[in-house]
């Protein structure tokens, strides 16, 4: 059902993943995929594009009502539709979030943490607070404590950003982390930012927790099927704001937006309501990657890896090799994953595994021989 035939052609495509290094490095950074799509999610797009007329047009009208079923059917939640604002991808809607519930400030950002974070601040005329995380029993999570030292400050920003599962490191947060966090930001009235675009790419077997359900008057939820179904060219996220004041103040900001495109719209609910088996597949496929990826580090003394319980980023610590040009030395042994130093973590590399399994093993025997 998964079908990596066409990887090898991505570079035709103008693909960030496989341009950004030259034609001899196997490509592991950017987070999307090198399968194909889900064939209902591609028959669905093949009918609209024939119609050959691309004007202005309505959302598919069950759009709603099939992210609704989602929400009951994989997360235990009754969303009201009222809830839902629509937005064209999970960044801007970040960012959106920020210029709306900013006070200027220090805005609490995890660390490590993937790029738009640092930068989300800057438009509520904020500075990010880089949050360190603690590593326990292989899952590297918020310190709660440094948390709320942050939100205790007197320039508390009145809006933190969060990302769960998390990227990097894979971490899902559990119903009693989040219920510490919700109280730290009662305690200082503070908005909490989620992106869960990864909440429908959990390895293990667990729930995941929508923000806005733990916490409906300080919490808001911006999840998509993007990354899961691999349509992360094809923008729209889903903002779920149960407490209307905040979300009038969101709707607010995103005033001057462009609308989503028909074809995201119409990828996105072909995912939700059919997209069921392929999803099933690809999680087959990527708890085979993890294997193979874990297996390599154990392999390897000198490496080590946060257990990747979502996404399919694996993170590495490499800083045992005291490699400082570490992933130059990668590149040029024609292996190209994700530095660790934009994240946050100098010496840490980040592979994504949403590749063949044949193209993994490739890297990693380049990988082998750059540490040897």
């Amino acid at each position: 059902m998964l079908d990596f035939s066409q990887q090898d052609h991505r570079r035709g495509f103008r693909s960030k993943k496989w341009s950004r290094f030259g034609p001899d490095v196997l490509p592991l950074p950017v987070a999307d995929m090198d399968c194909t799509i889900a064939e209902p999610i591609q028959a669905a797009l093949n009918e609209r594009v024939a119609h050959g007329i691309f004007g202005y047009d309505h959302p598919p009208e069950n759009a709603i009502s099939v992210f609704v079923q989602h929400c009951a059917e994989q997360y235990d939640w009754a969303v009201d539709p009222e809830w839902i604002v629509p937005v064209g991808g999970v960044v801007p809607a970040q960012f959106a979030a920020v210029r709306a519930f900013s006070q200027g400030g220090q805005i609490a950002i995890p660390n490590p943490i993937y790029h738009s974070f640092p930068r989300a601040p800057e438009i509520g005329d904020a500075q990010a607070q880089a949050i360190g995380s603690v590593l326990q029993q292989g899952r590297e999570t918020l310190d709660l404590q440094a948390f709320e030292a942050c939100l205790a400050q007197a320039d508390n920003a009145g809006v933190s950003l969060l990302c769960n599962p998390h990227n990097p490191g894979g971490a899902v947060y559990t119903q009693d982390e989040l219920q510490q966090i919700s109280t730290i930001a009662h305690t200082h009235q503070n908005v909490l930012v989620s992106d869960e675009i990864w909440a429908d790419l959990i390895l293990d077997n667990l729930p995941h927790h929508p923000m806005a359900k733990i916490d409906p008057v300080w919490g808001i939820s911006i999840l998509a099927a993007t990354k899961t179904w691999n349509i992360a060219g094809l923008h729209l996220a889903f903002v779920v704001i149960p407490n209307p004041d905040l979300r009038v103040r969101f709707q607010s900001a995103i005033i001057g937006y462009p609308e989503v495109s028909y074809l995201a719209w119409i990828a996105t609910t072909a995912a939700y309501q059919q997209g069921g088996p392929w999803r099933s597949a690809l999680l087959d496929h990527l708890r085979g990657q993890r294997a193979t990826m874990q297996a390599f580090v154990e392999q390897h003394p000198h490496l080590s890896m946060t257990h990747l319980q979502g996404t399919y980023l694996a993170w590495v610590d490499c800083r045992a090799l005291n490699r400082p040009a570490l992933h130059a030395d990668c590149v040029a042994a024609g292996l190209g994953p994700d530095d660790g130093e934009p994240y946050g973590k100098p010496g840490f590399l980040r592979f994504n595994l949403a590749c063949s399994a044949p193209l993994l093993e490739q890297a990693l025997q380049r990988f082998a021989g750059v540490i040897a």
